[in-house]
């Protein structure tokens, strides 16, 4: 028998810069099968939720009818399951199992895949089968498809292997007439019966038919994004057109973000949209709107060209971590400094009424609340609200990591193994190299949604409280909360997530049941968020302090720690932030204030204040905010890497107008901060050194993204 290309389709659900399906398509000669599993030793993994099968079967669906050239209009998610497969071989079954059922029925001359960055059990499986392609002198290409390496030792050589990967043209997508031929003459289709396969499918498998996962997750979420190379094309699109513009100042909030992100990390997570594909993209737009704005002479809107580097710049961030848990895979089970070990893991750390509040929304803090009803609902919010979680959960709440990472990894319709691990250790601070990320959550509840509009949007029990005690109802008079509608009584707890009802009397005096007002209970805060906080930060800090501390969070810079922008004579040491003499750092807003940063900046000095703590001297006649603003307005923006889209001059000159910068000077002068040999810096950013991100504001102490103190 003629041996046959087996394609194995796992995170990789496209056409368009698919390297197997291009190969495929082009040049071999022989016949193939393009192969997907529903592999039951991956399915049986805690961190599988019905919604991630549902998303996979509308990519699938999606990319079945690309091969077979249907172009019918898009199925709706209820009909995805009465669609046959036409082009797709689809088996509830293991990698090994399957390869060798098909290696019997047919020789299997190549296997052509994409490399996968996945979790420990992935890894396993990968090993597994390329065990048996030795065994069977099968031939097996993994082609990379997010600039990651396999078994890069240390970081040296990621940004140089991540350029090369960007920098090699995108995979040519197979023509209508090549498609036409393959199905024609070479394609072993399901229905043709060449091959019989254990667990052979005709159509999706339904989560509900997957007995690896529990019955609890089995269900989907109400409100997430449809799967399949079609949404995600339409939604880059939209970004690219529309939405890109408001992308670096709106993706703080939980309310702006649902429209300034590029929503993009579910088809990047599946394999719906290549990596490589957005960022060239995204160039030929930069490259459009500087050739504006050179024939307009700068009428092009700055905010587009900001925003996209911005976005750029979180991309490369997206590999940085992958290739960490590539480079090490048990970081999903252990701490990267071995130092925090045993920090929430001793006898009585583990609160269960904790971690059940937490799961369910249920904690008090009503932005914690909504924020996570919004994931339950949705599988998605913004990063810096996952942060937020995170940090709540591993702080306030002393919860390991390791506990919550099943559930949120459920609640995150893009889950990425390799970016989920590394940032929760570095949220919950055990990476040795990472400044303490502390979030005071009722403050951001305030910075981020100051008229509650997200809160009631998600915590219906508090739609008629006012916006004076929207962030913290537990302050509310007890006539108010008859008022309102909602019982916050410490004693009267409710664990259910649904706020069950209650009834007080309406007037102390009428005992009749006729004055009984029914009334939604929600919950008391159940921790004291400033005590809880800073008990955790001294449990932290005493360990960061010890020198094995220290000399093993070097050991963590020199295996994960990026290389993209390390001075020469730094030598290879670890950033000041593996120190554990380094105070504190506040977090509660994109960027400190000016002020406080400028004054940090002078004296070199860490803060060490209580999160959410105002300055004494903040009412002045330009306040920081204002201050801030000139900076970010008038500042020249930077592209990624830190090349100035704006030409180069030899000459020094000041970005802002005589006015601007007298009213910044004087800003300084009155609060005698200016002692006659300081200026107002040119600076137009800087890039961190853990995660590689561009800071665009110059005064910043700490990366905005991963926490890291400035050099």
């Amino acid at each position: 028998m003629e041996p046959i290309d087996v394609i194995w389709l796992k995170k990789d659900i496209r056409l368009h810069d698919h390297g197997p399906l291009s190969i495929i398509a082009q040049s071999s000669p022989r016949q193939c099968i393009v192969l997907y599993l529903y592999e039951p030793d991956q399915l049986c993994e805690k961190t599988v939720h019905g919604s991630h099968i549902e998303f996979i079967n509308e990519g699938l669906v999606d990319l079945d009818k690309r091969l077979s050239g249907n172009n019918c209009p898009s199925i709706g998610c209820k009909s995805i399951y009465q669609y046959t497969f036409q082009c797709i071989t689809v088996c509830y079954a293991g990698a090994a199992f399957t390869l060798q059922s098909i290696h019997k029925q047919r020789p299997i001359h190549q296997i052509l895949c994409h490399l996968e960055t996945g979790h420990l059990k992935s890894f396993a499986r990968d090993n597994a089968v390329r065990r048996w392609c030795r065994a069977n002198q099968v031939a097996i290409q993994e082609l990379d498809q997010t600039g990651v390496t396999r078994c890069l030792s240390n970081r040296d050589d990621f940004t140089k292997n991540f350029q090369r990967f960007i920098d090699q043209p995108l995979w040519e997508t197979p023509t209508k007439w090549q498609l036409d031929k393959l199905r024609q003459s070479r394609l072993i289709t399901p229905g043709q019966g060449q091959i019989n396969l254990y667990g052979a499918c005709a159509t999706p498998l339904k989560p509900s038919q997957i007995h690896q996962i529990p019955e609890e997750h089995k269900n989907d979420r109400n409100e997430r994004q449809y799967g399949g190379e079609t949404s995600a094309r339409s939604m880059f699109e939209s970004f690219l057109t529309q939405r890109a513009c408001n992308y670096s100042s709106g993706i703080s909030s939980p309310i702006t973000s649902w429209t300034s992100c590029s929503r993009l990390s579910p088809y990047l997570t599946w394999g719906n949209i290549s990596l490589r594909y957005v960022i060239v993209m995204t160039r030929r737009k930069q490259a459009e709107l500087r050739e504006f704005k050179k024939e307009t002479r700068g009428a092009s809107p700055s905010p587009w060209l900001r925003s996209l580097a911005s976005f750029q710049s979180r991309i490369h961030w997206r590999s940085h971590f992958m290739q960490k848990l590539e480079s090490q895979p048990s970081i999903e089970e252990q701490d990267q400094c071995l130092a925090f070990s045993h920090l929430r893991r001793q006898p009585g750390d583990f609160n269960p009424d904790y971690f059940d509040a937490w799961c369910q929304g249920r904690t008090g803090f009503p932005f914690v609340d909504a924020c996570m009803r919004c994931l339950l609902n949705c599988g998605w919010i913004n990063f810096r609200m996952r942060a937020m979680l995170v940090s709540f959960a591993t702080y306030n709440l002393w919860l390991d990591w390791k506990v919550i990472a099943p559930h949120l990894a459920r609640l995150f319709l893009d889950y990425e193994p390799g970016i989920h691990y590394p940032q929760l250790q570095m949220q919950a601070g055990t990476t040795g190299i990472n400044t303490m990320r502390v979030y005071n959550v009722t403050k951001q509840g305030k910075d981020q949604d100051p008229q509650g509009v997200f809160i009631r949007k998600y915590v219906p029990e508090l739609k008629n409280v006012p916006n004076e005690y929207i962030h913290e109802p537990y302050n509310m008079p007890a006539s108010l909360q008859k008022t309102c509608g909602v019982l916050i009584d410490k004693s009267k707890q409710r664990k259910s997530a649904d706020g069950l009802n209650g009834f007080v009397q309406s007037d102390p005096k009428d005992s009749t049941k006729a004055a009984l007002v029914e009334c939604l209970h929600y919950p008391y805060p159940i921790v004291d968020e400033k005590s809880s906080a800073k008990a955790a930060k001294d449990k932290l800090s005493a360990v960061r302090k010890q020198q094995a501390t220290k000399d093993e969070a070097k050991k963590v810079y020199l295996k994960h720690g990026s290389r993209r922008f390390r001075n020469e004579d730094r030598n290879g040491a670890a950033p000041n932030t593996s120190s554990g003499s380094m105070k504190r750092v506040k977090v509660d807003n994109t960027q400190k204030s000016l002020l406080s940063s400028w004054k940090s900046s002078q004296s070199q000095v860490s803060v060490d204040k209580v999160d959410g703590e105002e300055d004494s001297d903040a009412k002045d006649e330009h306040s920081e905010d204002e201050v801030d603003s000139i900076l970010e307005a008038e500042m020249p923006q930077k592209i990624g890497g830190g090349v100035s889209m704006e030409p180069q001059s030899s000459v020094q000159t000041s970005p802002f107008s005589p006015k601007k910068k007298h009213m910044i000077e004087s800003f300084f002068v009155k609060r005698g901060e200016q002692d006659g040999k300081a200026t107002i810096s040119n600076d137009v950013g800087w890039d961190c050194k853990a995660c590689t991100y561009h800071n665009d504001k110059p005064f910043a102490l700490a990366c905005s993204i991963c926490g890291s103190l400035r050099d």
